[in-house]
């Protein structure tokens, strides 16, 4: 009898194990996903009843414990964590603009918040999630008005403080320098950037970008005001400086009339000076023209000479185009990558001669399209590389991991690709560079989306910069 029931025991192990084994990763697989969907946050109850099912199940593992009670709580935390995470889904879609305000505030620095909007606006927050969860609609609404309210108060001191302070502490030393005297239009331009700037802020905290783009061009006017009015002074206490500024600068035109084949003298006027380079810049690119124009007589006598094989050749000049469009960004290449480090950015050129700056370090929290402002210098970066490709389209394309439903992914992906895409906008100031934001959600893998580290490169922004096609 006792050997009997041994057997059936040990029977039940093996059969039950398999199975525990399968439950338990199914447990796990689900909490990660709500992880991910940040059910913390979002939905806290659901999330924590999943963590105690599955830490009691653990428990009872370790204890070899009843089988069929450990099966029970695997699967009841299988099924509070999928539940935590359709709802977190919920409410990121229910309240998006709320989240990403809530998460402009949290990734701003610490010594631009206010500590007590900051600690009210995360008070009323939760009591709209706590709502939320609770199925009450109504109250969540209700709530979110008020919390709206206190969170942009919050966003609108943090704004003034990290975008607006920056030009007027710049704006005030340039004063102290007389800039009045000696800049009057470089000062008038940062005081008046400034004044849009804080209308911008009041108006909209949620425009971030943009009060970032026009504070770095209001920082940009101070500070010419700023070293304008101190070789003012300078020139003011030390007549002699003026010519010590006066050679440097000759000797830098000087220079750059050398690379022109120019020779320049200090007998002549400053304007003399200047019609002379803008003569030579012009020579040479009429001497350019001149050679394209040779080229393009040879190519049309070709033509004409071997009008028979007109099929191969139309496509010859494509795969030419082509070459020579590769090798014109294969050499721009060289230099885009001396902006970045490998770890933060990827460059990759397309048999098309697209250039993909595949931003690795741009991590956006999950559920939110807002740009992390410590990302702001690397996006600045790939403005850069995108100048040395002038006359490209852009297109801004957003990706993610498969965490969360398709439609939930698709339409946060298309989120992103347009803030980007916004950003560039606001920086580049271009108004002939074409910049398309696109979502592709989770359909563009490029790694496994089964390991966490796949799915950190799968969550990605790709700058594409389009070569121009036939």
């Amino acid at each position: 009898m006792l050997m009997r029931s041994f057997w059936t025991i040990l029977i039940t192990m093996m059969v039950c194990m398999p199975a525990q084994a399968a439950s338990l990763e199914k447990a796990k697989a689900a909490l990660a996903e709500a992880e991910q969907l940040r059910a913390a946050e979002f939905s806290p109850e659901h999330y924590r009843d999943a963590i105690t099912s599955l830490r009691k199940a653990n428990d009872m593992l370790s204890s070899n414990g009843d089988a069929d009670e450990i099966m029970r709580l695997l699967d009841k935390a299988t099924v509070q964590a999928t539940q935590a995470s359709t709802q977190a889904q919920n409410f990121t879609e229910q309240f998006a603009e709320l989240v990403e305000s809530r998460d402009r505030l949290q990734l701003a620095d610490d010594a631009f918040v206010r500590d007590d909007l900051a600690e009210r606006s995360e008070k009323e927050f939760m009591l709209i999630v706590e709502a939320a969860e609770d199925g009450n609609t109504s109250r969540a609404a209700r709530v979110s008005k008020q919390a709206r309210s206190t969170i942009h108060a919050a966003q609108v001191v943090a704004a003034r403080e990290q975008f607006v302070r920056p030009i007027s502490k710049t704006v005030a030393g340039a004063r102290q320098v007389k800039a009045r005297q000696y800049a009057p239009k470089s000062l008038k331009n940062a005081v008046d950037i400034q004044h849009k700037v804080e209308k911008l802020i009041k108006a909209n905290p949620d425009a971030q970008t943009q009060a970032y783009a026009l504070s770095q061009q209001g920082l940009v006017s101070a500070k010419r005001a700023m070293r304008i009015s101190s070789l003012g002074s300078q020139v003011g206490h030390n007549p002699a400086q003026l010519e010590i500024w006066i050679d440097a600068e000759d000797a830098r035109l000087a220079m750059l009339g050398d690379l022109l084949g120019i020779k320049l003298n200090s007998s002549q006027t400053l304007e003399e000076q200047l019609t002379l380079l803008k003569q030579g810049v012009q020579d040479m690119q009429a001497s350019y023209e001149a050679r394209l124009n040779d080229a393009d007589m040879q190519v049309k006598d070709l033509s004409q000479k071997l009008a028979k094989y007109e099929g191969e050749l139309s496509d010859m000049a494509e795969i030419r185009r082509k070459l020579q469009l590769k090798r014109e960004a294969e050499a721009k290449i060289k230099r885009l990558t001396k902006l970045f480090n490998p770890k933060d950015v990827e460059i990759l050129l397309t048999p098309d001669a697209d250039v993909i700056l595949r931003m690795k370090t741009l991590n956006f929290r999950s559920g939110s399209a807002v740009i992390p402002p410590e990302t702001y210098a690397l996006l600045d970066n790939a403005i850069k590389s995108i100048e040395m490709l002038p006359k490209r389209a852009i297109r801004v394309e957003g990706h993610t991991d498969y965490m969360g439903s398709n439609k939930y992914n698709q339409a946060l992906s298309e989120r992103r690709a347009n803030a980007v895409g916004e950003y560039l906008i606001e920086r580049l100031g271009e108004a002939d560079r074409t910049i398309n934001g696109v979502g592709y959600g989770e359909d563009r893998p490029i790694a496994n989306n089964e390991t966490a580290e796949g799915r950190t490169k799968n969550r990605r922004i790709d700058i594409v910069v389009l070569a121009p096609r036939s």
